[in-house]
């Protein structure tokens, strides 16, 4: 399906590349509000706030890192979303030094809002000439690198590609921030989920056995790590999927507390985001709002389930509400223009 004409067309459509961009965007934005180091004071907010159906400011008890924002304002996930697609367009093709720079300026240029301390550490070893498969913090799940993956995805995918090449690309660029098998096999995952988004037909609906596939391509994932050397978990993601099988029809409150409260440790983000998504069938903004509403690591896991359902849907079916309100919305246009461009050139 990846290499049909009408698959290629989908990728290279400036509605649907845009899409991912400002999809991210607004899962970031709208989950920003309620992003906190306390998970009980987030659960208490949401309870209060219902359906976050509009961008709210930061909560009082948001991270420091957030308080001055004002509302429909994105954190890490978009900078770097934004980051690597704006050093992608601008390069003859998709490189891993590449990947590498895009981190770096990202680092050294952006205000670091809600960065998480290992992507810090890390992009400080990578400045410091630390190699790459080595600057990652060992053994910490994060759930960072599946929120960036979608433009570097697509870049495969526009040269044709297969889930070898898929896994191998979300080793590379998580192990720079994460080294951590969990955190590999979500970012591979999501990964999928980004190309299945790209053969929607602008709504997101998933096949009815896509939950037992991921989990399938999670274990197969899993062995080709401890093949290759890479250190494998005793606990890993695919446990943690296969524990969701039967809740896929939750409530995304429901989903998220099974999950472990789908915070941004990767057993418990990706499961969740994962579940949601192949739960059922979704338009952009209940979709994203579900995320969001879910509590955890809110920011990234509505960033992740906006971005695929924006790709899904394409920036045109968005609500207004939230197209005209989000932060730099010119800056998001701009560059879903350059990636469907480059996408659209011969790799």
């Amino acid at each position: 399906m990846w290499e049909s004409a009408g698959y290629l067309a989908q990728l290279r459509s400036p509605d649907r590349v845009t899409g991912m961009l400002m999809g991210c965007a607004i899962g970031d934005a709208l989950g920003m509000a309620v992003e906190g180091p306390d998970p009980t004071q987030a659960r208490r907010a949401l309870d209060s706030l219902g359906n976050i159906r509009e961008f709210l400011a930061p909560q009082p008890f948001a991270h420091k890192s957030l308080q001055r924002l004002r509302p429909g304002c994105w954190t890490d996930e978009t900078q770097m979303l934004l980051s690597l697609t704006r050093s992608l367009v601008a390069a003859p093709a998709l490189t891993f030094d590449l990947i590498v720079a895009a981190h770096v300026h990202a680092f050294e240029t952006f205000e670091h809002r809600g960065w998480d301390v290992e992507t810090k550490q890390a992009c400080r070893r990578l400045l410091q000439g630390t190699a790459p498969a080595r600057s990652g913090a060992l053994g910490v799940p994060g759930n960072t690198a599946a929120a960036k993956m979608a433009p570097l995805v697509a870049a495969l995918l526009r040269d044709g590609t297969d889930r070898a090449a898929l896994l191998q690309l979300a080793l590379e660029v998580t192990q720079m921030t994460h080294r951590d098998s969990r955190a590999v096999v979500g970012a591979y995952l999501i990964s999928l989920l980004v190309a299945d988004a790209f053969g929607c037909s602008r709504r997101w609906e998933p096949r009815p056995d896509r939950y037992q596939q991921l989990i399938d391509e999670a274990i197969w994932a899993e062995v080709q790590l401890e093949q290759s050397g890479f250190a494998l978990s005793d606990d890993p993601l695919s446990r943690h999927l296969d524990e969701l099988s039967d809740a896929l029809d939750c409530p995304s409150r429901e989903l998220a507390e099974l999950s472990g409260g789908a915070g941004a440790d990767a057993r418990q983000s990706i499961p969740f985001c994962v579940a949601l998504l192949c739960g059922r069938a979704w338009d952009f903004d209940e979709g994203v709002t579900a995320a969001v509403m879910g509590g955890g690591d809110a920011d990234t896991n509505g960033a992740i389930v906006g971005t695929i359902l924006g790709i899904a849907c394409g920036v045109r079916k968005m609500p207004r509400r939230f197209v005209e309100k989000i932060e730099e919305a010119e800056l998001i246009r701009e560059s879903g223009q350059l990636l469907a461009g480059w996408l659209g050139r011969e790799g």
